[in-house]
């Protein structure tokens, strides 16, 4: 019986198609300060007992300059390394369909080896892309890996902003119509409300912008959101957005519309996405970003 490659495994080889195709995308003016043949991949994949001991996290959790321009540095090079293995690992996964067309026990066995070992290479590549990379610009990893867990914080607001100033524009409005209602009340107009209702409609509206509150920002985030715009200005909202979002090169699997590698506009998106870490590193705002929401953006 014929062994089927794993499911995942497809994708992974579908997405590595289109990471080649990003490299065109960008100026030259925001580099990263190595290249990926200078980083060394038989360092440990994880974060090592020794560097997570040398690194501290500040008390109040902000980030500094310093460690934002590492972030976008380390992102920046990760995804170039990801770049660089890709082929080796495509043209694997192309010789393993190969193999699968024309059958033969002895090529399924092979398939199944070379399978586990692709699959494992995967996700070295993935999960490792981003720690090795902080070592090779001499960043400690897990310095650099807590800065992305802030930097995720604050993409997570900003993509759900919207919705909490939603929730409290409408707090407002129901409780400016309650107080409406109030007034015609005493008019002897509001037919059909009572006091009791008009309360009811204040309390709700308590409770709606309590509720949109308790789900916003944390002092920490907001704290980091203003180290973001007084250190690079000209980065909107819906940069930091995409780059929080991001996380490193793990944020290319997260995107959607790249398992086709036919998808003309999912490598646009790719070259896109890059471009906005170049940009935000330079301090320049990337075209069509000006204004746009913070979302994920390709």
């Amino acid at each position: 019986m014929p062994v089927r490659l794993p499911r995942a495994l497809r994708f992974l080889a579908a997405l590595f198609l289109l990471a080649p195709l990003a490299a065109c995308g960008g100026g030259d003016e925001a580099q990263p300060e190595a290249t990926p043949e200078d980083v060394d991949q038989s360092t440990p994949v994880a974060i090592t007992d020794e560097e997570r001991a040398k690194f501290t996290p500040p008390t109040d959790s902000v980030l500094s300059e310093a460690q934002v321009t590492g972030y976008l540095k380390t992102s920046l090079l990760s995804f170039d390394l990801v770049r660089k293995e890709a082929q080796g690992i495509h043209a694997r996964v192309q010789e393993m369909e190969k193999r699968e067309k024309e059958g033969g026990t002895l090529g399924q066995l092979r398939n199944v080896v070379a399978a586990g070992q692709t699959m494992y290479q995967v996700g070295d590549l993935i999960g490792g892309s981003y720690i090795r990379s902080a070592r090779t610009l001499g960043y400690n990893p897990a310095e650099m890996e807590w800065v992305r867990e802030r930097m995720a914080e604050v993409s997570g607001y900003l993509m759900m902003k919207p919705m909490y100033e939603a929730s409290l524009k409408s707090a407002a409005d129901m409780r400016t119509q309650a107080e409406e209602l109030r007034t015609q009340l005493a008019a002897g107009g509001a037919a059909g409300f009572t006091e009791g209702d008009i309360q009811q409609m204040i309390a709700n509206a308590d409770e709606m912008e309590a509720n949109a509150r308790s789900q916003g920002a944390s002092r920490t985030v907001m704290a980091n959101l203003e180290v973001l715009r007084r250190i690079r200005p000209a980065v909107t909202e819906a940069m930091w957005g995409t780059i929080g979002f991001a996380g490193g090169a793990s944020g290319l699997v997260a995107l959607t519309g790249l398992s086709d590698p036919k998808d003309t506009e999912a490598q646009k998106k790719l070259d896109d996405f890059r471009r906005v870490f170049e940009d935000a590193l330079a301090n320049r705002v990337s075209p069509g970003m000006e204004n746009a929401p913070a979302q994920p953006q390709g």
